[in-house]
């Protein structure tokens, strides 16, 4: 009887709509913001694990509901009948709660991991302890549930718990106060190091046990009841401390993205050497076709001026270097924004401009400024009054490129695609030269000339087909 009872409340709640909806709500936004970005499995894992917080929270109500229901609307004069008693009710929730949700969230998890994880672009290491982590947090919410069910059976209890629980959460991403203590940490990068998901799992399972045991005492301390909470408890507490002794830190960590950098591999593309971390190799080949249209004209002697293009930790102290062709441990699907900076830093190299602010009148930032809309969109530039206010304002529109390092709000801000001042003038002659079918050909006859650093834009224009059109921007001093 004991074992229908369970099957029947199993069948009950994996047909409940409520978990479900859930979960295509939460596959769905994790599916939206993944999109923006080129699959990375390690990031894709963490962000549909904490997605399955919202199923979580689903079950919590759902066996909260299923718990409670003893108490409601003169139920337990009904279910006084009944052969079976209150603590064999709660027991079969308990037990069925964890096993309907966590099929859920199984199904929820797993396909979608696989289907991204067979994409060719697909970096990062998929870590299957990451994913079982989201199935045993709806476990873990639905034993949660029974037991609030059980001790506190008022319908305001699951939504305070919730709140509770959410807010600790999004408040603390990386684990930095409650440690691995919380239920999901939802915060990462990759220069932070390896994540402890064998011990947060070893965790999840036994605070899932104690719950349920908590649940049962409600009837009464049984030995067996007792001890299974005790031995939860003795399991919970040091997995818990193992998995944030072993936490990766955000702090005190130190680029990895240097020319010593031992655990990079390097491939060489169109006589540019691209090294990468091992997991993110599928990515180089994407970094390889953004650049070719810059690579494929310029001359063999001006490709040699291209550094050995290195990924660095988004974030990291070597990723906002304007002088220096980087890529990153995250990368956009938009290509106005790292394929666009990626093809600016090279086309600037290509053309000998260096960091600063002497770019504005020469003709070789024509030239970058076309070599890097040859490769992507063009973008524009910042207006005199921009420069004006500096690079010291953090508000300032000054920063015209600003790039996503992430879905966590951090960004890049550059002046420019270039790295380099330059103005409307140079942006509009570099339009009017894409637009020209023997572009490629001018540039490659007049390259001395155009990328000499004492050549202007005036006397630029002739050699590439060009006629005066655009007013020189106003001189600003540099910030």
């Amino acid at each position: 009887m004991n074992g229908a009872l369970v099957l029947f409340e199993a069948r009950r709640l994996a047909r409940h709509p409520a978990p479900w909806a859930a979960a295509a709500l939460a596959l769905a936004s994790v599916a939206v913001r993944s999109g923006a970005w080129l699959p990375d499995l390690t990031v894709v894992a963490i962000d549909t694990v904490t997605g399955s917080a919202l199923v979580a929270a689903a079950v919590l109500v759902v066996a909260h509901l299923a718990a409670s229901r003893d108490r409601r609307h003169g139920l337990p004069e009904t279910l006084a009948a009944m052969p079976a008693r209150e603590a064999a009710r709660t027991r079969a929730v308990v037990l069925a709660a964890p096993a309907a949700g966590g099929l859920v969230t199984a199904t929820m998890i797993f396909p979608y991991l696989l289907v991204v994880s067979a994409s060719d672009t697909a970096a990062g290491r998929l870590d299957p302890y990451e994913a079982l982590g989201g199935v045993a947090l709806t476990m873990l919410a639905a034993s949660a549930g029974a037991a609030l069910g059980r001790w506190t059976p008022w319908p305001v209890a699951p939504p305070v718990a919730i709140f509770l629980v959410a807010f600790t959460v999004l408040g603390d991403p990386r684990g930095e106060y409650g440690g691995w203590f919380l239920p999901v940490i939802s915060g990462h990068d990759v220069s932070w190091g390896a994540r402890p998901t064998g011990w947060h799992l070893v965790y999840l399972l036994a605070v899932t046990v104690f719950c349920a045991a908590v649940a049962l005492l409600r009837h009464g301390p049984r030995p067996v009841r007792v001890v299974a909470a005790l031995a939860a408890l003795l399991v919970a507490v040091p997995a818990g401390a193992s998995a944030t002794a072993a936490a990766p830190s955000a702090t005190g960590t130190v680029s990895r993205a240097t020319p010593e950098a031992p655990d990079q591999v390097c491939e060489r593309h169109d006589g540019v050497s691209y090294c990468a971390h091992p997991d993110y190799r599928p990515w180089i080949s994407i970094w390889a076709r953004a650049l070719r249209p810059i690579v494929s004209v310029v001359p063999r002697r001006a490709r040699e001026r291209i550094p050995v293009i290195r990924q660095v930790p988004a974030g990291g102290p070597a990723s906002d270097d304007p002088g220096t062709p980087r890529t990153w441990t995250v990368w956009s699907t938009d290509p106005g924004r790292h394929r666009a900076l990626l093809a600016g830093r090279v086309a600037a190299t290509v053309t000998g401009l260096e960091h600063g602010c002497a770019g504005p009148g020469r003709a070789r930032t024509v030239v970058a400024l076309w070599l890097a809309g040859r490769a992507g969109p063009l973008l524009e530039a910042p207006g005199p009054d921009d420069w004006r206010r500096g690079h010291s304002e953090e508000a300032s529109p000054a920063w015209q490129l600003r790039v996503p390092m992430g879905g966590d709000g951090r960004e890049l801000r550059l002046p420019g695609q270039l790295g380099v001042r330059y103005g409307a003038a140079e942006v509009g002659y570099a339009r009017r030269l894409l637009e020209r079918p023997d572009a490629v050909r001018r540039v490659r006859a007049g390259w001395d000339v155009l990328t000499a650093p004492e050549t202007t834009v005036e006397q630029a224009l002739p050699l590439l087909g060009l006629r005066s059109e655009f007013p020189a921007d106003e001189d600003v001093p540099c910030p």
